[in-house]
């Protein structure tokens, strides 16, 4: 049996998930390392999706960052105290928005209606955020000097186009650490019922093996989302989750039933 387990590889273990639920038997006998694998590989694909493609293509097509700060963004001068720019800018880095307008010390965010995270920079202040249903929302403001040191330009914002790939890096992994929080608060909230519904077929199958078949039942729904958010909602949000509440239910309930001993009548409800 354990060689057999062996033998599950990454690309099984995909393609058993968004595929074929009725073969959830073969994961759930897979080791905790294994999971933990799948979880890393599901959310780098889905943060790649969502975010990496739109960057990368973005980066690509402009030339890289330092091509941007010498050639896209309009020159600008920080002299310690205020930032001074040649005109308004708008820049967008997958669902991250950059706006500077150096008309006003602070931007007035109610002014922004892409829905997104945005980073809005004033003459004195940067702010933090979230856009959503054309309402914008702060979570961090700070003056122009906890982002620019004394005396920058284009050029030195060249100069440190390393330290911001570093910085994309890191971006990337709190985006793969929150998809992977989303995916298993909504795990155990569907193995809460899972659970109930997987006594009373007589599956013999722990709380923790119930919570893999909710693991991996919630993928094809999460790669159809990211999907639909990569291309800029295609069809709505609230549709989207819709069928997509549908999909995780129907292959959780067929992954669940995959246990099922059926010699044994089912409690009743």
């Amino acid at each position: 049996m354990e060689e057999e387990n062996r033998k599950i590889s990454m690309a099984d273990q995909i393609s058993i998930a968004v595929s074929s639920p009725k073969n959830y038997k073969q994961l759930t006998k897979l080791k905790t390392g294994k999971i933990v694998l799948f979880m890393f590989v599901i959310t780098f694909l889905l943060v790649f999706i969502e975010f990496g493609i739109t960057v990368v293509t973005f980066l690509m097509k402009n030339g890289g960052l330092k091509k941007i700060a010498l050639n896209k963004v309009p020159q600008f001068t920080y002299d310690g105290a205020t930032l001074s720019m040649d005109e308004k800018f708008e820049m967008a880095f997958g669902d991250i928005v950059i706006y500077v307008d150096t008309n006003e010390d602070k931007v007035n965010t109610n002014s922004i209606k892409t829905d997104g995270a945005y980073v809005a920079i004033g003459k004195k202040y940067i702010n933090m955020g979230v856009v959503s249903g054309d309402k914008a929302y702060d979570y961090m403001g700070y003056r122009m000097s906890f982002l620019f040191p004394s005396e920058f330009d284009n050029q030195k914002l060249a100069d440190i186009t390393p330290a911001i790939y570093i910085y994309l890096i890191l971006v990337y992994l709190l985006y793969m650490m929150g998809k992977a929080l989303k995916i298993l608060l909504y795990a155990l909230l569907f193995s809460i019922i899972a659970n109930t519904f997987s006594n009373n077929f007589h599956t013999g199958l722990s709380y923790g093996q119930v919570l893999k078949v909710c693991i991996y039942g919630l993928t094809l729904p999460m790669l159809i989302g990211a999907v639909n958010t990569s291309a800029g909602y295609l069809i709505s949000p609230t549709l989207v989750t819709i069928i997509t509440v549908f999909i995780a239910v129907s292959f959780i309930n067929r992954g669940i039933l995959s246990h099922a001993n059926l010699e044994i009548p089912p409690k009743s409800m």
